[in-house]
């Protein structure tokens, strides 16, 4: 279990300065996310021959993290924490690494915290004019939905000189004065003494470090020559934030389920737009959504002008019109959800001696759509699927319950729940279902943590077994810990009233932490589980928990053993009369399942591994 607690050196640091006295349910910091930009074959290819990256340079970061532009130490991505961004999708920059991790378990250490670096620049063989024009651009914004960076913290812009020292060429002090709301953009002259062959600039936050706190977020970033003091305005006109569409009060539904929804139950699909450019724009705007499993879409809006025509430097939010129809579902499929601006945006370009050049690097096309995915499969979801945050209570035996409600009888198969802190690994905990938060659980079993596989996020805990629901019904776990379990939260749907937690022996509905739980059930409407009436020979399984040799009592035709992932695994196997013996010893903790073909049909039954 040593590896339970290695982390939460963060856990206390949050008590401490949140002053949390008691047992309740709680927000923890911003979990880092890594969305990495698709290279193509071009940009991939001319860095290849390069090595180095060229002017004009320009990242909005709408596309996600471009490794061929930037080394990324520690900085991640987000596409909800900034408030009123420049552009969809922003850099943020904490006190813990890219896997959310403390740089540091002393509570009072400051220092540099995460880097975001760019590649080399050649800049050595600019001209006269080129080299008194170059200016880089950003834009900042102090904290976010993130932790606001106190008045001793730092956002530093660094350039490195031709001897290879990295010197400060702007900062910003945080304090209660910065705006979390407000984005501030800043231009900064690159004077010839750092015009050398290697030329790269870095931004780093300094602040504490032990911890998620004292957050930066960088956005639209521009270098080039030919700027001046005043060079703050683009012919670029972005989209700002993810499309949002809500069926009912849910994110998604089931495909089984979707044809209970009608038109009435479809929310409008809402964005934003800035414009930043120094004049009025004439734009229109079309929304659409795309079934992937076969290619057919339905278009809600399409080339739908703005009305007013859209003001210098103006933001705005807009919607689609009523969505009175969505592609027909007709098994599980991804819809996508698609809004792209009619701006006239075109690649960046200079003029000289009336001749146009345009540079293909620099796209202000690419900030103009926004496609946001749909998964109808076989759950409901209040969360659109980013665990931009993460709640939990610290109570042993304590209880967390998120509400769901289904208009007819159907099936409960599992349950997913997006568990955030890797050192929560083997800890145990109970799967529950209520039908009535009044009465005791109609489900409950031992389950252990396991281990998240590569791109997994939420974790899926199958019941097997047929458990019915209608109505309002609740789904959640009770842990054996008073340290908290983590567990996602998404702040784009607020669905606080559907979370419940009882760490007092009694239930109370969550008032405190806005946004949604990442906890889903997967439902059916025909049975999911075979079961048979006659479950002939009694069988018997111990020590249960194992932790080395488990026996095995009873009478059966063929066994077979699969992990909590559903992968089968082959043990060392003894058998003697009706006894058989599985050897778990190298095995992983967690939940592993029997399987048992027997005269009167299959079964299956749950081992605890230690």
């Amino acid at each position: 279990m040593g590896a339970i607690t290695r982390n939460y050196g963060l856990l206390l640091l949050f008590l401490i300065f949140s002053g949390i006295a008691k047992a309740q349910f709680v927000q923890f910091a911003p979990i880092p996310q890594n969305k990495f930009k698709l290279e193509t074959s071009i940009e991939s290819e001319r860095f290849r021959i390069n090595n180095e990256i060229t002017l004009p340079f320009w990242d909005d970061f709408s596309q996600g993290m471009d490794t061929l532009s930037w080394d990324f130490e520690g900085a991640t991505f987000s596409s909800t924490i900034g408030n009123a961004a420049p552009s969809f999708g922003v850099i943020l920059l904490d006190g813990v690494d890219s896997d959310g991790t403390p740089y540091s378990r002393q509570i009072r250490d400051q220092g540099a915290g995460d880097y975001l670096t760019s590649k080399p620049f050649d800049l050595s063989s600019l001209n006269a004019t080129e080299s008194s024009s170059l200016y880089l651009s950003f834009f900042w914004q102090a904290g976010g939905k993130a932790e606001r960076p106190d008045e001793n913290d730092k956002l530093t812009l660094q350039f490195l000189n031709e001897n290879g020292v990295w010197e400060t060429a702007w900062e910003m002090n945080g304090g209660a004065e910065r705006d979390p709301d407000i984005f501030t953009q800043e231009i900064i002259q690159v004077n010839s003494s750092y015009q050398h062959s290697t030329f790269q600039f870095r931004f780093v936050n300094m602040g504490r470090l032990s911890g998620p706190f004292d957050s930066w977020l960088v956005d639209y970033v521009f270098l080039n020559a030919g700027r001046n003091e005043s060079s703050t305005y683009y012919l670029d006109r972005a989209l700002t934030q993810f499309n949002f569409f809500q069926i009912g009060s849910y994110a998604t539904v089931p495909a089984e389920l979707i044809g209970d929804y009608s038109s009435s139950d479809f929310s409008t699909i809402q964005n934003e737009f800035y414009n930043l450019e120094n004049r009025f724009r004439a734009m229109e705007y079309s929304i659409a959504v795309l079934d992937q499993s076969n290619g057919t879409s339905t278009f809600i809006n399409l080339n739908t002008p703005f009305n007013p025509v859209p003001n210098a430097l103006e933001r705005r939010s807009f919607e689609s019109r009523e969505v009175a129809e969505i592609p027909s579902i007709q098994g599980e499929t991804d819809l996508e959800v698609v809004t792209y601006l009619t701006t006239g945006d075109q690649n960046f370009y200079t003029v000289s001696a009336g001749d146009s050049t345009f540079y293909d690097q620099v796209d202000f096309k690419i900030n103009d759509t926004v496609r946001t995915q749909i998964p109808i499969h076989d759950y409901f979801a209040y969360d659109h699927g980013s665990a931009d945050y993460a709640a939990g209570i610290n109570q042993k035996a304590g209880r967390l319950a998120v509400k769901y409600e289904v208009d007819q009888e159907v099936y409960l198969k599992g349950i997913s729940i997006n568990f955030t802190n890797p050192n929560q690994v083997d800890l145990p905990i109970d799967i529950l279902v209520w039908q009535d938060l009044s009465k005791e659980p109609i489900f409950a079993r031992e389950e252990l943590i396991p281990l998240k596989e590569e791109g997994e996020d939420l974790l899926y805990f199958s019941l097997d077994t047929n458990l019915r629901v209608i109505g309002e019904f609740y789904i959640g776990f009770a842990q054996f810990t008073d340290d908290f379990i983590h567990v996602g939260l998404d702040k784009t749907n607020n669905q606080a009233d559907k979370i419940y937690y009882n760490v007092a022996g009694a239930w109370a509905q969550n008032e405190e932490v806005l946004g949604s739980l990442m906890i889903r059930p997967h439902v059916s409407i025909a049975t999911p589980f075979e079961q048979s009436e006659d479950t002939g020979s009694n069988f018997k399984f111990y020590p249960n928990p194992v932790e080395t040799r488990l026996t095995v009592e009873g009478e059966y035709l063929d066994l077979r053993v699969f992990d909590s992932f559903g992968r089968e695994i082959f043990l060392e196997r003894e058998a003697m009369d009706k006894r058989e013996f599985l050897n778990f010893i190298g095995q992983k903790s967690g939940i592993y399942v029997i399987n048992l073909i027997t005269k009167y049909g299959p079964q299956s039954f749950r081992i605890l591994v230690k």
